[in-house]
Parts: C-alpha cells; sequence; structure tokens
C-alpha cells in the first residue's frame, strides 16, 4: 500500500494538459502520448510512450519525472528513483521529481531519504502542503512524534485537508 499521494497530484497536473497525438514522431508527441496514457491509468503504456520520449530526446526532463510517476503507480520505486534522479539532474528545481522521489523512498522504507527529498521540495517550494504531509509521515514511520504533528499541522495550515 502506498504510503503517500504524490502520484495522485501528478494524476491531478497532466489532467490540465493538451489533448495528444495519435502517433508518436517527436519527443513531443511521444510525451503527450504518455500523458494521456498515464491519465488514463495504464501505466505500462505510459512508460513506453515515455520511454520512447526519452529515446528522442535525452535531456526532457519532465519525461523523465512523468516516467518516474508511471513507475511509482506500478511499485517499481528503484526504476522511479532513477527516473526521478534524472530529472533533478536535468532540472534541480523540479521540486515534483524531488517529492516523486520522497514517495519511492518512504515507500521503500528508506524514511531520511523520503525526508531529505521533501525537505528540498518545502525549500524550493514552501507553500506545498503536501511535501509536509509526506514528510509528517516519514517522521512518524521514524518514531519522531513531534516532527510528524509539526509537519502534520503545517500542512493542515497550508490547506492540505488528508487524513493524519
Amino acid at each position: 500500500m502506498k504510503t503517500c499521494k504524490c502520484w495522485a497530484a501528478a494524476l491531478i497536473a497532466v489532467l490540465l494538459l493538451p489533448g495528444v497525438a495519435a502517433r508518436a514522431d517527436t519527443a513531443a508527441e511521444a510525451y503527450q502520448k504518455g500523458i494521456s496514457c498515464f491519465e488514463k491509468q495504464d501505466f505500462d503504456a505510459a512508460i513506453t510512450a515515455f520511454s520512447e520520449a526519452i529515446r528522442l530526446d535525452p535531456k526532457n526532463a519532465d519525461a523523465h519525472y512523468q516516467r518516474g510517476n508511471a513507475y511509482g503507480n506500478e511499485d517499481e520505486y528503484d526504476k522511479a528513483i532513477a527516473d526521478y534522479t534524472e530529472a533533478v539532474r536535468l532540472n534541480p528545481k523540479c521540486a515534483g521529481a524531488y517529492c516523486g522521489r520522497g514517495c519511492a523512498y518512504g515507500n521503500k522504507g528508506e524514511y531520511d531519504k523520503a525526508i531529505a527529498d521533501y525537505t528540498k521540495v518545502i525549500w524550493l517550494a514552501p507553500k506545498y502542503a503536501l511535501a509536509y504531509y509526506n514528510r509528517g509521515q516519514a517522521y512518524s514511520k521514524k518514531g519522531d512524534k513531534a516532527k510528524a504533528e509539526a509537519d502534520f499541522a503545517e500542512a493542515k495550515k497550508l490547506g492540505f485537508k488528508g487524513k493524519e
């Protein structure tokens, strides 16, 4: 069972993107096809499309990020972490990639790494309530109740409506 909600947030984010091409002749078309597949929760097809986008444009940080999201939804955390790490290398300000990688680390039980990534998200986007909530979850799993409660309170203050 997944312990965080980054991939759900990513799905909501991709729903705001425009329509997609039927065939992938360019990296952009392959990327858009991946988004369409992700929207339909066809994560295997999304991975294939994002892989094609990456083959055509290896420096596309967004394609690495989105493929990481798809891998995360398939519980392939090591592959997700590799893609998020590449997305961060290509775009060090990609808060979503740090958040996704934090989710993957958390789901693997690597809470210190998850906390480090969520802390980076908070540094990049201080009002990102989900990052506080997810970091609180990681602190809670480590048994640090005080830090967990502080993060849950900050997430709530910022408008997060999830469960604690």
